[in-house]
Parts: structure tokens; C-alpha cells; sequence
């Protein structure tokens, strides 16, 4: 028996020589003694041995084997920045940590003082979470992550896989669009889709029994019994995958139906997909993700009636389905309501935050404000005030009714008629309104709207155009 000792740097992953060496070693013992075994000790954790084993092979094969042999395998980001810069390929360019392991959270040695340090300084501004955070609907398999660092750690893991500097919700968010931008879906390749009257979702899949939604107020959810198998084989889990979409209360015949809508992906099995075309992303979503659970349910692999939730594929077509989605047969089949359109650019990559490039069309304008209730001088009469982000003073108001009263700082959605503000329902969902840029653009919306008839008539022209030209 032999040793070999290789002493790091406190809280650094072995550097270049380090791993040559170690390289250098195990294929002098391999090649000497090919029927013995190597054993890789690390003093704590084992980001470090897994960073020089894996080294020694192909880096996500290896990551991949070592994360299910010993899970959750290398959760220090910077030790695997260190591999994909050393040992790169084209299909390995972009890895990401999983969470920490719950040993190492809780450890009085600090095992990732520097990582705790970073993520703490990060979020050292960010909003307290909702003492009280509610998922849309009471499921007894979804439950709110309260506990730290946990929750930030999940925050700040959906952050970096999109690229996402802020402390907020990391998801993209469409602008409405108007007699400006709409020329956008006719000089650029888009694909459209029904806006659903549902309530968005980022869903983490970090691993098996570990796969969270991320809401727009940056709460954090664990769904549990849901299985997304890697591939048609089931043997394997999907990992640190991050996909996004809308979750949606179907009713079926008088059955409510709670369904899962994934529309776009960012991150597939540690893999950035999220500069692919549109229509990659979506095909990810549908036959690797969406087609590989549903192979699972008839395998058995999967009890569907066992989960708090279905998962689903939105569909999104070429613009020349937009007549035929806004048709009333169309419509009908919407159990869960349509509001309007989404148009997706074709060739974008997924942008985190506000995308001017995703257009959302309503034929009723909406916004959503923080309601503030005040009286008026020492009568008993009162105001209804309407605030978005970015303003101190009110930026319009409401008719005031004691209706109003339950919703007092709160966010409520109102649509404009008559030249005036009307209720239109709480958003529980949002604990903002929007910002002032978007509410500058809804204005810009009403006040020179874009009608169902002009939208579809501008469409068949730039078709019939292009086909002729």
C-alpha cells in the first residue's frame, strides 16, 4: 500500500499541476497493478476528490456517475468552473453546481464559508420572504421552503443558470405590445401561443425527490412526487434542469385539473440550452423532458394519480395559426381561460428579466398596481390610489367602493374603459405592481390599440407578401 498526499489551498480546488500529477499517478498504478484499487480521500466533503477523478475521465460522464453514486457530487461552482475551463468539449461548455448538501449546510466548520459569505452579501438586500408564502392552490405534495440558507441558495442557483444579476425572479417577462413593436413579428421569425389565464412558474429540477417552483414573488416551493426520468431507459434522473411556464387550474367537466404548462427551458441535465433557437427549446421540452415521462407511465415507472400535479408541453405554431387561435372553437377547448397571445422570437436566445423581443397581445389592456386606500381631510369620504414601481406619487386611481377595503395594500389588476380604471381581480400571485416603464407601455397600448382585426389582417398580408416575393 502507498500514499500520495496534495495539499490545497483553503477553500481552492487543486490547481493545474496538482492534476497532472494525480492524472500522471493513477495511470502509473493502473498500469502496474490493473486489478487493485485507488482510494481519493478529501479531509471534508469531497468536491475535491470528485474534481480529480473526474479529471482522470470524460468530465460529464464523470460528474454524472459520481453525482449518483455519492449525491449530490461537486457542489462548489468554482471547482467545476475549474474543470469545464480545463477539460471542456462541445458538449460539455457549461455546468452547474447542485445544492448543498444538507450536512454541509448545517456543519459548524463552515465547509463553504466563502460560498455562504458570497450568497449572503448577495441577498443582504432582498426583500423579506413572505412570512405566510402560499402556492396557488392548497396541494398537500407542495410546500413552501422557509428555512435558511436554503431558500436562498435555490434563488440564487435559478439567478445564475440564467444569468440573472438581480435579486429577484429570474424568469422572462413579455411587453405589451403596441403600434410600434408589433412590426417586430413581421420582420423577424416568431412563434405564437394562447396566453393562459394561469400563474407563472419556474420549476428547478435539481434531482430525484428535489424539484422546486420558483414564483414571481422569488418564494420557493418543493413539489414532491414528481419523477423525471433522463432518458426512455428510466434508470436515471434528470439534474440541474431549470425550465419555465405557467401552472393552470383546467376544469373538466366540473373536475378542476391542475396542469403544469412548461413553454421554454434554460438549463437541460447541467447543460446551457437556453441560446438554442426557439423551436430546439421547445423540442427539449417535448421529447426529452414531456415524451420521456409520458413513455414512463406506460412502463410503470410513473403513477400519474399520485401526483400533486400534471406536467405538460405548451404547444406554440407559426404566426399564420393566429386566426385560428383566436377563434371561438379555439378558444372553447381553453379550459383554464385565454386572455390574449404570446409571440416568441424564433431565434433569440431565453432572456432573463424584461424581454423586449417576447410580445404579449390582449384585446383588454391590463395592469397591475398597489391599491392604497386614504381618506379625504377629516370627512368619512375616501380615495382609491393606484401605484406602480418606480413612483412615489399615485399614477392613477379608482373609483372608490368599500369592495375595495379587503384588497387595501395589495396588488390588484384593473382594466382601463371609458377613460377610466375598473377592478378587475387580486393578483395574490404578485407582491409588486409593475414597474413604470411597463406601465408606460400598457398606456401607449390604449391609447393606440392593436385590434384583433388589424393584428390577423397584418399577419395575412406579410404572409401573402413573403410567399409572393
Amino acid at each position: 500500500m502507498c500514499f500520495d498526499t496534495y495539499i490545497c489551498l483553503h477553500d481552492e480546488p487543486p490547481n493545474d499541476e496538482q492534476i497532472d500529477l494525480f492524472i500522471q499517478t493513477c495511470t502509473d498504478f493502473i498500469n502496474s497493478n490493473p486489478n487493485d484499487f485507488i482510494g481519493v480521500h478529501c479531509t471534508h466533503g469531497f468536491n475535491r476528490t470528485d474534481e480529480k477523478k473526474i479529471s482522470f475521465s470524460s468530465i460529464q460522464t464523470a460528474i454524472d456517475l459520481f453525482a449518483a453514486a455519492r449525491s449530490p457530487g461537486i457542489y462548489k461552482q468554482d471547482y467545476l468552473n475549474k474543470l469545464i475551463e480545463k477539460f471542456a468539449t462541445d458538449d460539455a461548455t457549461s455546468i452547474h453546481a447542485p445544492l448543498r448538501p444538507e450536512w454541509c449546510l448545517d456543519s459548524k466548520r463552515k465547509c463553504n464559508e466563502l460560498d455562504e459569505k458570497q450568497s449572503n452579501k448577495q441577498f443582504r438586500n432582498e426583500t423579506k420572504q413572505n412570512s405566510n408564502p402560499m402556492f396557488v392552490v392548497d396541494l398537500n405534495d407542495v410546500k413552501p421552503i422557509c428555512t435558511q440558507p436554503m431558500l436562498n441558495n435555490i434563488r440564487l442557483k435559478c439567478q445564475q443558470m440564467c444569468g440573472w444579476n438581480r435579486q429577484s425572479f429570474p424568469g422572462s417577462q413579455p411587453v405589451s405590445m403596441n403600434s410600434i413593436n408589433y412590426q417586430t413579428i413581421l420582420s423577424t421569425p416568431y412563434m405564437v401561443s394562447w396566453k393562459a389565464d394561469g400563474t407563472r412558474y419556474m420549476m428547478l429540477i435539481e434531482n430525484q425527490d428535489r424539484v422546486y417552483m420558483l414564483d414571481r414573488n422569488n418564494c420557493v416551493f418543493q413539489a414532491n412526487n414528481l419523477y423525471f426520468p433522463k432518458d426512455f431507459d428510466c434508470k436515471t434522473h434528470l439534474i440541474n434542469t431549470l425550465v419555465d411556464g405557467e401552472f393552470v387550474i383546467d376544469n373538466d367537466n366540473g373536475i378542476k385539473r391542475y396542469r403544469y404548462l412548461i413553454y421554454d427551458i434554460v438549463i437541460y441535465n447541467n447543460q446551457y440550452v437556453g441560446q438554442r433557437s426557439y423551436p430546439e427549446r421547445l423540442n427539449i421540452i417535448r421529447h426529452d423532458i414531456v415524451d420521456v415521462r409520458n413513455h414512463a407511465t406506460v412502463q410503470g415507472h410513473i403513477n400519474k394519480s399520485l401526483e400533486p400535479f400534471s406536467i405538460r408541453f405548451k404547444e406554440f405554431w407559426e404566426l399564420s395559426a393566429v386566426s385560428k387561435i383566436l377563434s371561438p372553437k379555439f378558444q372553447s377547448q381553453i379550459t383554464h381561460g385565454s386572455d390574449g397571445l404570446v409571440f416568441q422570437p424564433v431565434l433569440s436566445p431565453y432572456q432573463p428579466g424584461r424581454s423586449a423581443n417576447i410580445l404579449k397581445w390582449k384585446e383588454n389592456n391590463t395592469m397591475d398596481f398597489l391599491l392604497k386606500i386614504e381618506s379625504i381631510g377629516e370627512s368619512s369620504e375616501k380615495s382609491a390610489l393606484l401605484f406602480v414601481t418606480g413612483m412615489s406619487d399615485p399614477f392613477a386611481s379608482i373609483r372608490y367602493s368599500s369592495e375595495l377595503d379587503q384588497y387595501k395594500n395589495r396588488i390588484i389588476e384593473c382594466s382601463f374603459g371609458d377613460n377610466q380604471w375598473y377592478f378587475y381581480r387580486h393578483r395574490a400571485d404578485k407582491t409588486y405592481p409593475n414597474a413604470r416603464v411597463t406601465a408606460d407601455g400598457v398606456i401607449e397600448t390604449i391609447r393606440s390599440p392593436i385590434t384583433k382585426d388589424f393584428l390577423c389582417s397584418a399577419i395575412e398580408e406579410n404572409i401573402a407578401f413573403s410567399n409572393y416575393s
